[in-house]
C-alpha cells in the first residue's frame, strides 16, 4: 500500500454511545478526524470505515476536494449520524485551513455514493468493507475497479475472510 492513504479509525468515529446530546457527540467524533486531517497534504486520501450499529460502510474523505466517496454493499443512502459527522469534521477542517479553501468554505461537502458490490445477505458488510478497502488501497485507479464488479463471487469472498484471518493470527499467541 502506498502513501495516498491515511486510516480514520472505525472504533473513535462510529455512533456507540446512546441517548447522549447528538451535537455534543457528533462534535467530538468530528473533533478526532479533524486531528487526522489537521495536517493533510494535497492528494492524501482517508479511508474511513464507519458502523451506524447496523451496517458497515467505507467512507473515503478528500479534503482538499471537500468531497466523500461513499461506499455501501446494501446500496442505502448515508444515515443523518454519517452526514452530520463528516459534515462537521470538514466545515471545521476548512475553518482550519482558511483562505487556500475560503472559496469553498459556503459549499455544501460532496457525499458521492459509488456505484460498488453489493451484498446478497445481511451479515457481510463488514468483510465487504473490508474487500472494499483492499480494492482502494491496491490499485492505481481507486473507482475503476468497482465499474466492472456488480458482486463479489463467494470465492472473492473466502479470500478475504483468509485474508482477513492470516492477518489476525500474526497478533495471536498461544
Amino acid at each position: 500500500m502506498d502513501q495516498r492513504f491515511e486510516f480514520i479509525s472505525s472504533v473513535l468515529v462510529s455512533p456507540v454511545q446512546q441517548n447522549v446530546d447528538h451535537a455534543a457527540y457528533v462534535q467530538e467524533r468530528a473533533e478526532y478526524i479533524l486531528r487526522i486531517l489537521r495536517n493533510a497534504p494535497k492528494g492524501k486520501l482517508f479511508p474511513m470505515p464507519y458502523n451506524s450499529g447496523q451496517q458497515w460502510i467505507l467512507a473515503v474523505i478528500d479534503p482538499w476536494e471537500d468531497s466523500v466517496l461513499y461506499f455501501n454493499p446494501l446500496g442505502n443512502e448515508s444515515g443523518d449520524d454519517f452526514k452530520d459527522l463528516i459534515t462537521t469534521a470538514l466545515n471545521d477542517w476548512k475553518l482550519l485551513v482558511g483562505r487556500e479553501i475560503r472559496q469553498r468554505r459556503n459549499c455544501q461537502t460532496l457525499i458521492d455514493t459509488v456505484r460498488c458490490p453489493i451484498q446478497e445477505g445481511y451479515v457481510e458488510c463488514g468483510y465487504f468493507v473490508l474487500a472494499f478497502i483492499g480494492e482502494i488501497t491496491f490499485t492505481v485507479d481507486e473507482l475503476a475497479v468497482f465499474q466492472t464488479k456488480d458482486f463479489y463471487t463467494d470465492a472473492d469472498m473466502s479470500l478475504v475472510r483468509q485474508e482477513w484471518a492470516t492477518f489476525v493470527m500474526r497478533f495471536i499467541q498461544y
